[in-house]
């Protein structure tokens, strides 16, 4: 299959990217002696033209691309692999991003200026709240070629980016990673957390205090190591997404949370003894993180948050919580509460330097 192409380098229609940002797919099976030419006959194009960094095809066009550019290789986290033996200082919105900021914030509403001259299929934006700031990427076009490989190649560079800026402060527990395409990178990839998102884009979500740190301008974001596991990435991914709204039912069987899936009993319970976790931990997670997310708010009170989980007693929910916290609820929230008035008053500094905080271009 052929689509289209537009050489023009700015003027370029909807749903158009630039094609050189599937060179380094290409040169990651040609450094490894892999022959890329038969993903290359599938959507009809010829090598050359990613080395031409004024072509523009369809981003549909880039999506089968490199996901036949993974067939051909064996390879299922391709574009992760990719991504992190990127040269981030090569790609000219991270290096000029960089060189003209002193703070991840600075940083941020450079890059998202900079970022959409290689792509119009896609709005970048930076949403800051309270208690986080999200990197967020939406696709323009609901995309009918999967883009797996395209969103396993854009967890590896926006991690990295935000560990070259954050430097010694980062955190990746602190890190969560959201896509509806998660089954091209593992579950707590580099120990982040993967979520399974509802919509075709992709957005990280970190500290937001991490935005008023000074980073050092001069970082190589050189490529870091990390333990590759083949895992059950959509099962494990997608148990929590769909038992966010059940965590109040009394039967969270193996059964039933299979039956939820759409997959076996034996293969769901094989995908969890493979990732070394069990249901009942699973479930307690997530019962701490959801109570976490409304306990960060002030509109249910303690008592409607722990009835919303499964516990009838506010007295029950209180010991759960502090069981796995080491604080209770009240504190929780008493704590995170103060936090939100800090960070508040950093952000109307910032706001006052910048005058906008959420960013959209």
């Amino acid at each position: 299959m052929s689509l289209p192409f537009n050489s023009t380098s700015r003027e370029h229609s909807e749903g158009f990217i630039r094609l050189s940002l599937a060179a380094p797919f290409l040169q990651y099976l040609t450094e490894r002696k892999i022959n890329p030419q038969p993903a290359l006959d599938q959507v009809g194009l010829k090598a050359e033209l990613l080395t031409n960094p004024s072509v523009f095809v369809h981003s549909e066009l880039v999506y089968g691309l490199v996901n036949a550019f993974s067939e051909v290789s064996g390879d299922r986290y391709l574009g992760l692999n990719v991504g992190e033996t990127f040269d981030l200082q090569e790609w000219p919105p991270f290096a000029q991003a960089l060189r003209t900021t002193k703070t991840l914030f600075e940083f941020f509403t450079r890059f998202v200026g900079l970022v959409p001259q290689e792509s119009n299929s896609v709005r970048h934006s930076l949403i800051i709240e309270a208690d986080k700031a999200t990197y967020r990427v939406d696709r323009q076009q609901e995309p009918t070629v999967p883009p797996v490989q395209v969103t396993g190649f854009g967890a590896a560079i926006y991690v990295r980016l935000l560990q070259t800026v954050v430097g010694d402060s980062w955190d990746s527990s602190r890190v969560r990673w959201e896509s509806r395409y998660i089954n091209g990178l593992p579950v707590k990839y580099k120990g982040i957390e993967v979520g399974l998102g509802t919509d075709p884009g992709m957005q990280i979500s970190f500290p937001v205090e991490w935005l008023f740190l000074h980073h050092v301008s001069d970082g190589s974001a050189k490529p870091m190591a990390s333990p590759r596991q083949d895992e059950e990435v959509t099962v494990v991914a997608a148990l929590r997404s769909v038992l966010r709204g059940k965590l109040d039912e009394s039967d969270l069987g193996p059964e039933m949370v299979a039956e939820l899936l759409g997959i076996q009993p034996e293969r769901f319970l094989k995908a969890l003894q493979k990732q070394g976790t069990t249901l009942p931990r699973e479930i307690k997670r997530l019962r701490i993180d959801v109570a976490k997310e409304h306990l960060k708010e002030d509109q249910m009170t303690i008592a409607e948050i722990g009835l919303m989980l499964g516990y009838s007693d506010k007295s029950h929910f209180t010991r759960f919580f502090r069981g796995q916290t080491g604080m209770t609820p009240t504190k929780f929230r008493s704590k995170q509460m103060w936090s939100s008035q800090m960070n508040a008053s950093k952000i109307r500094s910032s706001w006052d330097q910048f005058g906008e905080v959420v960013v959209r271009r």
